[in-house]
C-alpha cells in the first residue's frame, strides 16, 4: 500500500514536472518568439530607426559656384589638411587639438572651465552639510588639475538613482565645466613663422597659477566631429546656422556678412548663402576664438596672411598611407609636396574669389574696400580676406566624409539578426519604448520598460537635430512637464510648451546657468520660434488645450542640442558641462530624471518626465549603447586615419603650482598624436583607442 501510493505520488509529481516544464518552454518559446530579432527590427523601424547607410549627407545645392566640379576630390584633401594643421592656431592648436579621439578629446589635464557661461570665474566645487557628515572629498577643480575616475559624476547624490526631488541628498556640485583647453592669452601682433604667430603676452584674470598663465578653457564640453555632418545647425547651442555666409557662424543672422568677389576686372562686396553648410559655418568660428585658437584680436584675413604661403601641415608628418592624402605625403620629412595652400586653393576655387590684384584694409573691425588705407593699416590681398570661405568650405567637404554608419546596429537593421545579442535587442526595445498605446498592445513590449530615448535620439542620426528628421521644425506641447509630490510628471491642462525640434533643457544643470539656444545674436534669436505662426495650424497659438486663452510657454531657455549617439562608448564625459564620465553614470541621471528638473521645470522637455527606467535595465541599456561604435572609429582606420598631431596636455606642475614657466608664459606638456594610415592603429603598432579615463563601459557585476 505504501509502494502504490508513493508509485502514484511519484507519478504526479513527475506529471507535474513536467507541465512546468512544458508551461515554462512554452513561455521560453513566447520569450524567444517576442525577442526574434526581426520582431525587435520592425518595433525599430516603426519607431523610426534604421540603418545611417540609408542616409545622404545632404550637400549644398550651389557647392560649384564656388568650388569647381572636377576639384572636389582636392577639396577634400585641402579641407583635411586645414582640420589637422597646427599652424592654423596662434600657437599652435589646430582644429583636430580638440577632435582627435573619436572626433572628440580625451584629455584629463587643464581641462576645467570654472562656469564662464554662468558669469563665474572662481573654480571650485561645494561640498554640502550632508556631503561634509559622510565626509564627502571636495574636488581641487582649477587650472592644471588632473581629473580622475573619482571626481565624477560632478555632482553627487546620497542615493544616485532616487527618483523624488523631495527625498533627495546632494552630497556635492559645481558649475565648472568640463571641456578642452585652448590658447594661451596673447595680443596678436602678426603673423608669424611656422606653429606661432607674434604677439605679446597679457595677464590672464582667469586661467593663471601663481603668476602663470594657463591655456584658456572652453565653457561647453567638446562634442564629435563624427557624424556632424547631419546636424542642421551646429555647437550645443546652435549658434552655427545651416546656411553659410562665408565669413562667421551665424548664417543669415549677421546681416551684414559679405565676401569679396571679382566682376568686371573690379573687386566688389557680396553677399552669398550657401544652404545645408553648417559644418562651414562651425568651422570658421574656433580659428578666431581667443579660447580656442587664436590670440587676441587675430582675424580671418590675418589667418590667411599666415596660411596661403605656407606648406600645408608643414611641421607635422603623413602618413604615406593616409586614405586622403598619402599620396601627397614627403617621405620622411613634414608636410605636403604641394608648395603652398595657396596652390591648393587656386586648384579648388573658383578665380573670382582669389584673382584680384586690389587690396583690402581694415579701419577696426570694419573692412574698407578701395580708396586711400589709413595710416598703419594692414593691407589684404583678395584670397587673404576671403580666406574664410575657403576655410569653411573645404572643412565641410573633409568632415562630410567622416561618416560612421558600420556599427553593429546598422548591420542588424540591414538585416543581419546576429549583430545584437539578446541583452542589446532588450536594451534596444527599452531605448524605443515611448509607453505610447500601439506599443503597450504589441506583445514585444510586455515587461519592458520605458526608456523613451527615442523621443530625442530619433531616425537612423539617432538625433531629432538633424537635416533630414525635424532639426528645422517647431513642436507645441500640451501636456507640458510638472513637479506633482517632489516627481516630474506629464501634465494636461495647465498650459502648453513651445520646443525647436532638436534642442532639449533635460535637467543638466540650472537653467540660469547657461541658456544654451536661449541666446540671441545680433539681436536675432537663435530659436526658431518667432517663426513659429508660419509652422503651426491656424490659431494654434489661441486654441490651445481646454479652451485656455493664453501664449504657450517658450521652451528654450537651457535646451541643448541633442548629440548623435554613434561611437558614444568612446566620447566622454557626457552632456554639454561634461559631468558624467561613463555611460552608467549617464543612465541613472536619466533613472532619477535629471538632476534640475524641478529648477528647469517651465523650460524643461516633458520626454524627460516619460522617461521609466529600473536598475534592471542599466546592463542590457549599455550593451545597446555599445553596438553603436564603428570599430574604423575605434581603430582609426579610413576615413578615421589623420597626420601627425601634438596636443598640449597641461602644464608642468599640478592644481597648486606650474613648476616651468617665464613671467606670464606656462611651458607645455605636450602629447604626441602619432601619424596613422588607412590600415588603422595596429598596422601602426598602436593600440585602439579606449573610453575617457580607460574607464570600462559597463559597471562591475553586482552580487547574487
Amino acid at each position: 500500500m505504501v509502494q502504490r501510493k508513493l508509485g502514484i505520488w511519484l507519478a504526479v509529481t513527475v506529471a507535474a514536472v513536467a507541465i512546468v516544464v512544458a508551461l515554462a518552454s512554452d513561455r521560453s518559446a513566447a520569450q524567444d518568439r517576442r525577442f526574434t530579432p526581426s520582431a525587435v527590427r520592425d518595433a525599430a523601424l516603426t519607431a523610426g530607426l534604421g540603418s545611417l547607410r540609408n542616409i545622404r549627407v545632404q550637400r549644398p545645392p550651389n557647392l560649384n559656384e564656388f568650388i569647381r566640379p572636377e576639384a572636389e576630390a582636392l577639396a577634400i584633401q585641402l579641407g583635411k589638411a586645414l582640420f589637422w594643421d597646427m599652424q592654423v592656431g596662434s600657437d599652435g592648436q589646430a582644429c583636430a587639438s580638440c577632435h582627435f579621439h573619436a572626433g572628440a578629446d580625451n584629455r584629463v589635464k587643464n581641462q576645467v572651465n570654472p562656469g564662464g557661461k554662468a558669469g563665474d570665474t572662481a573654480f571650485g566645487m561645494a561640498v554640502t552639510a550632508a556631503g561634509a557628515a559622510r565626509g564627502t572629498p571636495t574636488v581641487p577643480l582649477g587650472p592644471n588639475y588632473t581629473l580622475g575616475a573619482a571626481d565624477f559624476p560632478l555632482l553627487q547624490w546620497a542615493d544616485p538613482k532616487e527618483v523624488s526631488y523631495d527625498k533627495r541628498v546632494m552630497l556635492r556640485q559645481t558649475n565648472d565645466v568640463l571641456s578642452s583647453q585652448g590658447v594661451l592669452r596673447w595680443r596678436y601682433e602678426g603673423g608669424g613663422m611656422g606653429m606661432f604667430d607674434t604677439g605679446t603676452p597679457m595677464a590672464d584674470d582667469v586661467f593663471k597659477l601663481g603668476g602663470i598663465n594657463t591655456r584658456r578653457v572652453e565653457p561647453r564640453h567638446t562634442p564629435s566631429t563624427i557624424n556632424a555632418a547631419f546636424n542642421h545647425e551646429q555647437f550645443w547651442d546652435g549658434r552655427a546656422q545651416s546656411v553659410f555666409n562665408g565669413i562667421n557662424p551665424f548664417g543669415r543672422l549677421d546681416r551684414d556678412a559679405k565676401i569679396l568677389v571679382v566682376e568686371n576686372g573690379a573687386v566688389v562686396e557680396r553677399q552669398i548663402q550657401i544652404s545645408s553648410a553648417s559644418l562651414a559655418s562651425q568651422a570658421v568660428g574656433p580659428a578666431v576664438s581667443d579660447d580656442e585658437m587664436s590670440y587676441v584680436a587675430r582675424r580671418w584675413p590675418d589667418i590667411g596672411k599666415k596660411l596661403l604661403g605656407a606648406r600645408p601641415l608643414g611641421m607635422q608628418r603623413v602618413h604615406p598611407q593616409d586614405s586622403v592624402l598619402g599620396r601627397l605625403a614627403r617621405a620622411g620629412e613634414n608636410g605636403l609636396t604641394t608648395d603652398t595652400y595657396g596652390d591648393m586653393i587656386r586648384a579648388v576655387f573658383w578665380p573670382e574669389y582669389w584673382a584680384g590684384v586690389a587690396t583690402v584694409t581694415f579701419d577696426g573691425d570694419k573692412r574698407v574696400l578701395g580708396g586711400t588705407p589709413a595710416a598703419g593699416a594692414t593691407r589684404y590681398s583678395l584670397p587673404e580676406a576671403n580666406f574664410s570661405l575657403f576655410f569653411g568650405l573645404a572643412i565641410q567637404m573633409y568632415e562630410s566624409t567622416l561618416i560612421a554608419d558600420q556599427t553593429p546596429f546598422d548591420r542588424f537593421m540591414e538585416g543581419e539578426d546576429g549583430a545584437l545579442d539578446g541583452d542589446q535587442l532588450l536594451g534596444l526595445l527599452i531605448f524605443i519604448n515611448r509607453g505610447r498605446d500601439e506599443q503597450k498592445v504589441n506583445p514585444i513590449f510586455a515587461d519592458v520598460r520605458q526608456g523613451n530615448c527615442v523621443a530625442c535620439h530619433v531616425g537612423p542620426e539617432l538625433t531629432a537635430a538633424s537635416d533630414s528628421f525635424l532639426g528645422r521644425g517647431i513642436a507645441l506641447v500640451d501636456a507640458p512637464a510638472a513637479m506633482l509630490d517632489g516627481r516630474v510628471v506629464s501634465t494636461v491642462g495647465v498650459g502648453a510648451l513651445l520646443l525647436d525640434r532638436g534642442f532639449s533643457n533635460i535637467g543638466v544643470r540650472p537653467t540660469a546657468e547657461d541658456i544654451g539656444h536661449g541666446a540671441v545674436e545680433f539681436g536675432v534669436p537663435l530659436s526658431r520660434q518667432p517663426l513659429a505662426r508660419l509652422d503651426l495650424p491656424a490659431n494654434a497659438f489661441e486654441q490651445l488645450v481646454e479652451g485656455q486663452m493664453a501664449p504657450p510657454q517658450l521652451g528654450i531657455k537651457g535646451a541643448f542640442k541633442t548629440p548623435g549617439l554613434r561611437n558614444v562608448e568612446l566620447t566622454g564625459p557626457y552632456f554639454h558641462n561634461g559631468g558624467q564620465a561613463t555611460l552608467g553614470q549617464v543612465f541613472d541621471f536619466y533613472l532619477r530624471v535629471g538632476d534640475f528638473a524641478d529648477v528647469n521645470i517651465k523650460d524643461l522637455d516633458v520626454s524627460l518626465a516619460r522617461v521609466d527606467l529600473k536598475e534592471a535595465d542599466e546592463i542590457p541599456m549599455i550593451k545597446f549603447l555599445l553596438a553603436l561604435t564603428d570599430e574604423r572609429v575605434r581603430v582609426e582606420s579610413g576615413p578615421f586615419d589623420h597626420p601627425q598631431l601634438f596636443v598640449p596636455d597641461g602644464h608642468p606642475g599640478d592644481q597648486r603650482a606650474i613648476t616651468c614657466g617665464n613671467q606670464l608664459v606656462p611651458c607645455d606638456d605636450m602629447r604626441e598624436i602619432a601619424a596613422v594610415g588607412r590600415g588603422g592603429r595596429v598596422p601602426a603598432g598602436l593600440p585602439p583607442i579606449r573610453p575617457f579615463l580607460d574607464l570600462p563601459p559597463l559597471p562591475p557585476a553586482r552580487p547574487n
